[in-house]
Order: C-alpha cells, then structure tokens, then sequence
C-alpha cells in the first residue's frame, strides 16, 4: 500500500477507533486518546428481554456513572500494534427522581492489553487481535453499600478485523471472542461500523453485540441479587445479551490531533441495562518515525567480476 493512501486510511478508522478496526497505526506511531464518558440508565432487560424498572432495595432509581479513559496504540511495523486501555470510573445509583443516593463506587476499570496482526495490506484490509482483560479491583469484598465498579474476572478477547474503503465511505465488521472466567458465560462479539468521510471532518454509524454462549435454564429472576450490583444488570451480570448502536462525529483539529463526540443507545438486550451514554475525546498522534536521509552508496558484491572498459 502507498504511504499516502496508508496515512489517510490511518486518520480515517485506526486514528479515531483504535483497535476497534482493522487499520493498525503507521510504523513508530503512538495514537493516545483521552475521553470522558456518562453512561445513564434506570431500566434493565429481564431474562425474557423485557424492559423493567430498576430497581434498589425496592426503590425506584438510576444508575449513573463516569469514565475518564486512556486508550494507546502503537504501530511496531506496518503490519503489528499493540494496544493499552484502562481509566478510571464513579458511579452511583440514587433514588428516582432526584432522591438520595443508594450506592457509590469509584476507582480504575477493567485493563486491557493487546497485540494486532494486519495480515492483508491491500482492500479489503484483515487484521487478526488477542488480548487479555485484568481487572485492577476485587468484588470479593463487596458489601450492600458499595457499587461494584465491574465483573472482577479476567478474560481474553480473540476478534477479526475487515474493512475497505469505497470512495467516501469506510465499512468494516469484526467479529469475536470474549472468554469470561470465575464462572461468568463467555460472549460472541460482533462490530460493525460505516463511515462518511469529507476532508476535515467524518460521520460514523456503528454497532456494538455481545451474546452470551450459555444460558440458564429458565432465565435468571429479576432484578439482579448480586451483593453490589444495585439491582442493575449493567454489572455482575452471569449471561448478559446487549446490542447498542452508535452515532459519532470526528473533526481534524490540526495534523497532530483529532477531536470527536460520540451517542450510543441500547436497542435490545437480556439481563442486560437499558441505557445511554454520551462522550467527547481528544486524539492526539506523536510521531517517533526517523527516515533515514544518510546518501545510499551502491554496493557492489565481492562476487561480481567487473569487465575491462573497450578500447574502441
């Protein structure tokens, strides 16, 4: 692929996505994004996919939360990356409407480490991903006036990347693999997204499914009794079903930065939370790429026998 072609398609999915897609960052640059997030719900889907109250300790109410996050992805060559995504998490749940609040956590979310592996250069692009989530919390400890800030089990996420670009527009699909320990269901993952690109600025529609690979006969009973869950399903959740979707906008602030607002919104789900989040970020590129300007001699191999110059 031409360099040229390889920096827009960069800017266009890897830059503002991440490892989200199949564009993996040019060689020796590091893509840092910085965000903050809301995320808002005060219903879950029931076992049956049914839309319920949230409930706490019999209360009506909300559950609230959040993110400030960190996202790294650095291109070791043109066909590897590795990744790094961590941040840091309050949420809440208060009474409905505006009453007193019920259950409080904060601290660092789930961490995320990975490598990519762009197998295929040329349109369609196909990248391979493995990766390992580490919780840095415990839910052991847990007590009924604490909100659990995730799961607390560690997995690891297998997905497959593709994409192509056709004129103004970018699509891609990635499906998945999230295995979950501590007896937690592993999920199957599917992404896709596609994308409407001008010159300084771009529209993205994409989504977001996890299934769960097992269930428990009969359905789980609602609202959810994990100790530290608040009765929401958006945590602690044995079998989680969920499909989002998702608007973004993304402008080209300078060549060094990118700046982006994003909406999500659930439009199914089982054991899982009806909600909405909301977020800005600020991508920013720094680029350790040294070309080398030293002159190119042209060597001639010990091997070679060099003929007389003619006489004539």
């Amino acid at each position: 692929m031409k360099l040229k072609t390889h920096l827009i398609l960069s800017w266009l999915f890897c830059i503002p996505a991440l490892a989200d897609y199949a564009w993996l960052p040019k060689e020796k640059l590091l893509v840092l994004k910085t965000g903050w997030e809301i995320f808002k719900t005060n219903e879950n889907f029931d076992s049956f996919n049914d839309r319920r109250e949230l409930l706490t300790d019999g209360f009506p109410s909300e559950l609230s939360q959040n993110k400030l996050y960190l996202d790294a992805e650095y291109g070791f060559s043109n066909q590897w990356s590795g990744y790094f995504k961590s941040g840091f998490l309050d949420g809440k749940i208060s009474e409905r409407p505006g009453g007193r609040g019920l259950l409080s956590g904060s601290g660092l979310f789930d961490t995320a480490l990975g490598l990519k592996w762009r197998t295929q250069l040329e349109k369609p692009i196909f990248a391979l991903e493995g990766g390992i989530l580490i919780p840095p919390y415990s839910v052991d400890v847990t007590n009924t006036e604490s909100l659990a800030i995730g799961d607390g089990v560690a997995g690891i996420i297998i997905k497959a990347h593709s994409g192509t670009k056709i004129r103004r527009f970018v699509l891609s699909v990635s499906p998945g693999l999230l295995f979950r320990f501590g007896g937690f269901s592993h999920q199957a993952l599917l992404e896709t997204a596609a994308s409407l690109v001008f010159k300084g600025f771009y529209f993205r529609l994409y989504e977001s499914a996890a299934f769960s690979l097992s269930k428990e006969p009969g359905g789980n009973t609602f609202p959810n009794s994990e100790i530290g869950s608040g009765g929401s399903f958006s945590r602690l959740s044995t079998n989680p079903d969920l499909v989002t979707v998702g608007l973004k906008a993304g402008v080209n602030l300078s060549s060094k930065f990118r700046g982006e607002a994003y909406f999500t919104k659930t439009v199914w789900g089982s054991e899982a939370p009806n909600g909405f989040s909301f977020g800005i970020n600020l991508v920013s590129l720094l680029d350790f790429y040294e070309p080398d300007l030293r002159e190119k001699i042209k060597e001639i191999p010990f091997s070679s026998e060099q003929e007389p110059e003619s006489s004539l």
